[in-house]
């Protein structure tokens, strides 16, 4: 049993501590948002090769409702992130070309520039090498617009749905003015920390060995702290 749990451990297999009615939402809130945003575009586009940029929007309406508490959901994430990717796509293929090379540089540049400006999303990089390769077939300007109006449909459809469920906070901001009580202490242990994780029941983008390697790491710190006072 250690050597099949030792290998879970390794290949990044985690215990979804979600209930079936977490689940259920996030893959309704999902199918819900994008659907919206392919009516947006269909409305507004009639080329059909812009179908392709769903994939990028539809990943990006899976972060924000399935992982609505994660780091790489956050409206400025999203957003910020999925602009500098459609940027960055339509910048190389105009300067460049539309081949694939210029695809994979302009996913490496938009990853480069996201790390800056605080704006991981993965699902620019799809965005990216959707707008180098299909730039000779559409309205670069048309196809960003769009794009980000989608975006911003599904940043704000993530703003009502999943407030209506109370454990469920987007932007993640307002869970801690919800929740945080200046007058608890500040000494926890890491199995307080699991036990929130499955009280807030939702599935957030950070592993429970990545928390306790961040609660080891921040209990060292506090410790040094205290030697040096």
């Amino acid at each position: 049993m250690s050597f099949i749990k030792n290998c879970f451990q390794f290949i990044g297999v985690e215990t979804n501590q979600t209930s079936h009615l977490e689940r259920l939402i996030s893959g309704l809130a999902t199918c819900f948002a994008i659907s919206v945003v392919a009516l947006v575009t269909k409305w507004s586009l009639s080329s059909p090769v812009h179908v392709l940029f769903f994939a990028s929007a539809a990943a990006s309406a899976f972060l924000v409702f399935a992982l609505p508490h994660g780091a790489l959901s956050q409206p400025w994430p999203t957003l910020a992130g999925q602009t500098i990717a459609a940027l960055v796509g339509v910048g190389f293929a105009e300067y460049l070309d539309s081949t694939i090379l210029t695809a994979a540089l302009a996913v490496g540049c938009t990853v480069f520039l996201m790390h800056y400006l605080g704006c991981l999303h993965p699902p620019g990089g799809a965005t990216a090498f959707y707008f180098v390769t299909e730039y000779p077939q559409i309205n670069a300007y048309e196809s960003v617009t769009v794009f980000l109006i989608n975006i911003c449909v599904i940043i704000l459809l993530a703003m009502v749905v999943n407030n209506l469920f109370y454990w469920r906070r987007y932007p993640l901001y307002w869970l801690k003015k919800t929740t945080v009580n200046p007058s608890l202490p500040h000494h926890f242990e890491v199995e307080d920390l699991h036990h929130v994780l499955q009280q807030q029941d939702v599935f957030v983008d950070v592993s429970l060995s990545e928390l306790q390697s961040i609660y080891e790491a921040a209990s060292q710190v506090a410790s040094d702290k205290r030697r040096r006072l």
